[in-house]
């Protein structure tokens, strides 16, 4: 056995493992349909073997009517009752077929949401992310696919001991036909099996982006730019290319796996001549009766079928287990950043970035070089430079959405990696530039699940959004966009970042983190957002990302970004009189136009 079919074979109890479990405590009456299901299938066959003999020799024999009927009745009620049996089990069972694929498609969801966030930037997760998904659906089956091989297998081994059985007593030279065909096909099936998997290793990376072209980038949040842009003959053209290369992918593995097929038809009437062919020698010599004979010719057919399905069931379990072992390592992907266990007091906290240098994993550029600076409890941090300074990078690693490459962050004197990471993450409320809303209500989108009404009202009032809410019929249980309900809303760039502001608020947290919040706002609001910024904020530590110098007079400290260093850092009066300083030449750059 090559080294391949061991790794694929190592596989199998994984996954196996893995599917069943969580299967089998979802849905446990599942296992006993497929049980059930199994036992009458494998009886099927029977029926017709052991009685159509019997039926053929009466007719060619005494012809007795009420043996003839005997047979007949026994014959077509027993194939009546079992079929219905089988259809009805398989009727119970096909709703779980969609109930198992949800399900795990919505683990695959679960546990893509709480990657580390590292992890939705890296190539390798994503591709990762793909295989999981198609691994689980188009080419496994998932659960039930699996499981589905499985109990036919089991079948299919009670079936093949009673054709032997059968074949044995009255021709057994079939046996050895039957064999070898079976191994040729089994070969032939095995290296078909490796040109799919090839051609799915080949068709991951196509597959994700066919998808983003012809699906996600037609979503109507980019059709204003499309439209203007007039971006649609490219965005054509590009899914055309991707299509061209998915249907070459799918060309290249039909290329290779036609003469397998074609070897596989030749072995299959060889097969069957031979069969024939011998039976009815034995015929013709009079070992065999004809009724015998039908029953010999059923038995081998069958038989040759289902030792075929028995090489067939352990080489497609292998491939899916192959496909839905993705899923097992999507599941156990490893953690980008490590996580401590200590407990984050309750408060306000004291924050330090000591000698901080940062690369973005897969690249040699320092985005942050030798960053230190203390922000104490309750301190109000601007935090200014030009695009590319390495700004939202600093708040990214407060936040632990990457850790440092050198240097460490301390949150009240303790190295943040220490600390549980909920906890941690729990101390941070921030408005990135590119924050979402969600399909959700008003009310869901600043509060989630965990509503308290009033907090709710006071903070729509404070971001000066009750004018817009109490509009609406529905208040704050309309739902933002319109793609849902008619009676949507589509929120202006300025509400929505005042929502972001509230959803931040809401959380209460002893840290506020605002990354251009005012960015979409006009200036009359702008105005309004840094008059309230001491009461939005309060005592809280905050930190306040901005271009627009102006705010920075808001708050006490002020660190100017440059080159991923801090070249500055004091007070907006300290900074505006450095001449020929970074801020300096910016506050006054930006003041000429409101002169």
């Amino acid at each position: 056995m090559d080294e391949k079919n061991i790794k694929t074979i190592h596989k199998l109890l994984p996954v196996i493992r893995v599917m069943f479990s969580t299967a089998g405590r979802r849905y446990p009456r599942f296992f006993v349909l497929e049980t059930l299901k199994t036992l009458v299938q494998a009886a099927q066959p029977f029926v017709g073997i052991l009685i159509t003999p019997l039926l053929v020799d009466e007719l060619c024999g005494p012809r007795n009517i009420r043996t003839l009927a005997a047979y007949a009745a026994i014959l077509i009620v027993g194939e009546y009752i079992l079929t219905l049996l089988s259809e009805r089990f398989s009727m119970m069972l096909q709703k779980y077929q969609e109930r198992l694929d949800n399900y795990f498609t919505m683990q695959i969801s679960r546990h893509s949401m709480g990657l580390d966030f590292q992890l939705t930037e890296d190539k390798a997760a994503l591709d990762q992310l793909e295989k999981a998904r198609t691994g689980m659906t188009w080419y496994s089956g998932g659960a039930y696919g699996i499981a589905e091989q499985i109990f036919m297998f089991l079948g299919n081994i009670f079936k093949v001991a009673g054709f032997v059985t059968i074949i044995t007593m009255h021709a057994p030279f079939l046996l050895i036909v039957i064999l070898i065909y079976v191994a040729l096909s089994g070969v032939v099936t095995s290296r078909l099996n490796k040109v799919e998997l090839e051609s799915y290793g080949r068709l991951s990376k196509v597959n994700r982006l066919f998808g983003y072209f012809g699906w996600e980038i037609v979503d109507f949040r980019f059709g204003k730019d499309i439209r203007l842009y007039d971006a649609r003959r490219m965005l054509v053209n590009k899914w055309k290319d991707y299509t061209a290369e998915s249907i070459a992918g799918w060309k290249w593995q039909a290329d290779r796996s036609y003469p397998y097929n074609l070897f596989l038809a030749g072995t299959e009437m060889l097969g069957a001549l031979t069969t024939y062919g011998y039976v009815g020698i034995l015929v013709i010599r009079k070992v065999l009766s004809i009724g015998t004979f039908t029953q010999m010719i059923s038995t081998a057919m069958a038989l040759n079928a289902t030792l075929g399905g028995l090489v067939w069931n352990i080489q497609e379990l292998m491939k899916r287990c192959n496909y839905a072992y993705e899923y097992v390592l999507f599941m156990n992907y490893p953690e980008a950043i490590p996580k401590g266990t200590a407990h984050v007091e309750k408060g306000e906290h004291r924050i330090e970035f000591r000698n901080v240098t940062f690369a973005y994993p897969g690249t040699d550029t320092r985005v942050l070089d030798g960053i230190n600076i203390t922000i104490e409890p309750g301190e109000h941090l601007s935090i200014v430079g030009l695009n590319g300074a390495g700004k939202t990078t600093f708040i990214k690693l407060l936040c632990r959405l990457y850790d440092p490459t050198d240097g460490e962050i301390l949150l009240d004197g303790r190295n943040i990696k220490e600390y549980d990471y909920k906890e941690y993450m729990a101390q941070f409320a921030p408005v990135f530039q590119d924050f979402k809303l969600f399909g959700f209500t008003i009310r869901e989108n600043i509060a989630f699940e965990d509503t308290d009404q009033s907090r709710v009202d006071e903070l729509i009032k404070l971001v000066e959004l009750d004018g817009m809410a109490g509009k609406l019929e529905k208040g704050l249980d309309t739902r933002i966009f319109k793609i849902f309900e008619e009676d949507g809303i589509e929120p202006s760039g300025g509400e929505q970042q005042k929502l972001a502001i509230a959803r931040a608020l809401y959380k209460n947290t002893p840290v506020i983190i605002l990354d251009e919040p005012t960015a979409a706002l006009d200036p009359v609001a702008e105005y309004e957002i840094y008059r309230q910024f001491h009461t939005l904020v309060g005592d809280k530590t905050a930190f306040y990302i901005s271009h627009r110098l102006s705010s920075c007079r808001f708050c006490d400290r002020i660190a100017v970004f440059a080159d991923g260093k801090i070249a500055e850092y004091g007070s907006h009066d300290e900074l505006a009189g450095i001449p020929g300083g970074i801020y300096a030449k910016m506050f006054e750059a930006q003041a000429q136009y409101y002169k």
